[in-house]
């Protein structure tokens, strides 16, 4: 079968779209994808055939239900049994030009490889409507090499015109000076690492907020998207903080604008749903449910109806300010399926306790849960550390207090003086749970 076509990526218009042909895109790429797929891939072959459906039986939105979901440890299996990166490749290696893979925080990491054609339309995403250009510099806090958002990130900024600095193998102090030097346009790294920046910073006697940064970007975690944690972060780089979205196994896909913090999710390359994460069934627009995700134009290795693990819900209220009339989710990534904790009876997401602590100006940048115990009667501690050497002698309490009404059970509460728990210079994700019931 023929290959996909080259899509438009760069025409602002797809932003704009209204229902109707928003509807009328989406649908006639799901039924090329659908029969590229079919026709190119063996994995997707046998899911059809198992499900009874022929490439011709999608013929548009109407029909995506039809599709059976796809799950990550379906790929990891697939990888294993057809290496290195699995039969539901649709291109030839000829056609590739990246490598990467993703961070492995839940379990074994997933090889991608991505075709010209792809990594184009990934940077034609960056660039299109972007406000960085010729003049800007960006500074990359954290890796690169292999990690398909800063790369995608730095790549597409560099193509926009601007001067992009990797700083990832520098210790906090050096970016620090680096940053001061050189009053960067925008800072990316994840929301952890920029706080955590922050208060070297200030130990340093240096005023991000003063240098003139335009916004500083979050990825590889939900933290920008709870409110606290954003003010936080706008407080001290005195910039507005964008919190980015997307998936290796997908593409990268949206982030907020100037007008909303909530996420905007390009409908002419991936479809959305929001799905109840234990029936898979549909949830309405507003509630919260499992993201799952169709990439409509990808070549390489194509994914439909792919399960993310993410927790998000879509906006109710329309089109945004800034004309962006896609999909959008109304409060980031609220969470992962994977990270939510079992205790006790009650399900909890570390989301909800980072809300509640970054709610407290007493406390700093870092936290820790820890569960422990025999699994019957296990007891969760949070260690928070504080802002100061001497907390008031309440702290633990009111911490306590604020954590029960934000996740409903009884925490033991341990402040820690500033700079007690571990740190990482180099911008990765953050581990904020560590679980050891017996």
């Amino acid at each position: 079968m023929a290959g996909l076509p080259r899509y438009t990526v760069l025409d602002l218009k797809l932003e704009r779209l209204g229902p109707e042909a928003s509807r009328a895109l989406q649908s006639e790429r799901l039924a090329a994808i659908a029969a590229y797929v079919y026709h190119n891939t063996d994995f997707w072959r046998s899911k059809f055939d198992a499900a009874g459906l022929a490439p011709g039986d999608i013929g548009g939105l109407e029909d995506l239900a039809k599709i059976p979901f796809c799950t990550k440890d379906e790929l990891l299996r697939d990888q294993a049994e057809h290496p290195p990166f699995g039969s539901y490749l649709g291109s030839d290696r000829s056609h590739w030009v990246k490598f990467m893979t993703t961070s492995g925080t839940t379990g074994r990491p997933l090889r991608r490889v991505f075709s010209a054609r792809d990594w184009d339309q990934v940077l034609d995403r960056f660039q299109r409507n972007s406000p960085i250009g010729p003049g800007d510099v960006v500074v990359m806090l954290g890796p690169v090499d292999g990690m398909m958002g800063p790369t995608a990130g730095a790549e597409g900024l560099a193509r926009c015109g601007a001067l992009v600095v990797h700083a990832g193998r520098y210790d906090s102090r050096t970016k620090v000076d680096l940053i001061r030097d050189l009053r960067p346009t925008v800072v990316n790294g994840s929301a952890s690492y920029l706080l955590h920046l922050a208060g070297t910073a200030q130990s340093m006697g240096v005023d991000l907020a003063g240098l003139g940064i335009m916004a500083v970007t979050c990825v590889g975690e939900p933290g920008a998207g709870i409110p606290a944690t954003r003010a936080r972060l706008e407080e001290s780089w005195g910039a507005f903080v964008n919190d980015g979205y997307g998936m290796t196994e997908i593409f990268p896909l949206g982030g907020a604008c100037p007008f909303s913090a909530t996420v905007h999710i390009p409908d002419d390359l991936v479809i959305t749903e929001i799905v109840d994460p234990e029936t898979a069934a549909p949830v309405a627009a507003g509630e919260p449910g499992e993201v799952v995700l169709t990439n409509i134009v990808g070549d390489t290795q194509p994914l439909l109806r792919y399960r993310t693990r993410d927790i998000a819900r879509l906006t109710t209220d329309g089109p945004c300010v800034c004309g962006f009339t896609g999909t959008r989710f109304a409060h980031s990534i609220e969470g992962r399926v994977d990270d939510m904790i079992w205790y006790r009876g009650a399900n909890i997401y570390p989301s909800a306790i980072e809300a509640a602590l970054r709610g407290l100006p007493e406390l700093g940048s870092e936290y820790r849960v820890v569960i422990d115990g025999p699994a019957a009667s296990p007891v969760l501690t949070v260690q928070v550390e504080t802002a100061t050497e001497t907390p008031a002698d309440d702290l633990a309490e009111r911490v306590a207090s604020a954590l029960a009404v934000a996740v409903g059970v009884t925490a033991r509460v341990e402040p820690l003086a500033p700079g007690a728990l571990p740190r990482t210079d180099d911008s990765t994700k953050t581990r904020r749970v560590v679980d050891s019931r017996s």
